[in-house]
């Protein structure tokens, strides 16, 4: 599993710097958040290349609506979505789908997430944008099947 950005800098740090319990807590909430919807993943995969799309203009989401960063992002993607129904079933709200790229990068970058802003902005290949536990990962959609 490749972690290419979080909301701090990388998830793994240059030799000699170290990471805070919390921030390898809230990352590894996130890794174990992605693996999860693996199933899924892959799916959205297979569909973007059978729409023959691409990394160039659209992304998979994957959102903890009840992350506050990942519900703005939730709302903006599909406003008006009744997540309470998920809540009441005992489960966390999860959006996750395709979507276009175009504005993801600086949604990213607007809420602090600017390392995980420019991995995305900087590749053509097709990644998961994931929001959870306060952090923004972007990962690559292979990593899923590893």
């Amino acid at each position: 599993m490749e972690f290419l950005a979080g909301a701090d800098g990388p998830l793994i740090p240059n030799p000699g710097e170290t990471v805070s319990a919390e921030q390898l807590a809230r990352a590894m909430s996130a890794l174990e958040f992605f693996r999860a919807n693996a199933e899924r993943l892959s799916h959205f995969k297979q569909r973007v290349e059978e729409l023959g799309r691409s990394g160039r203009d659209t992304v998979i989401t994957l959102i903890n609506v009840d992350d506050p960063v990942g519900k703005v992002l939730s709302d903006i993607l599909m406003p008006g979505h009744d997540w309470q129904q998920y809540r009441d079933a005992g489960e966390t709200p999860v959006a996750r789908g395709l979507a276009s790229k175009d504005g993801i990068p600086e949604f990213l970058a607007e809420f602090g997430f600017g390392d995980a802003a420019r991995e995305l902005s900087e590749t053509d290949d097709l990644r998961v944008v994931v929001l959870d536990s306060g952090i923004a990962q972007v990962l690559e959609v292979d990593s899923v099947e590893s």
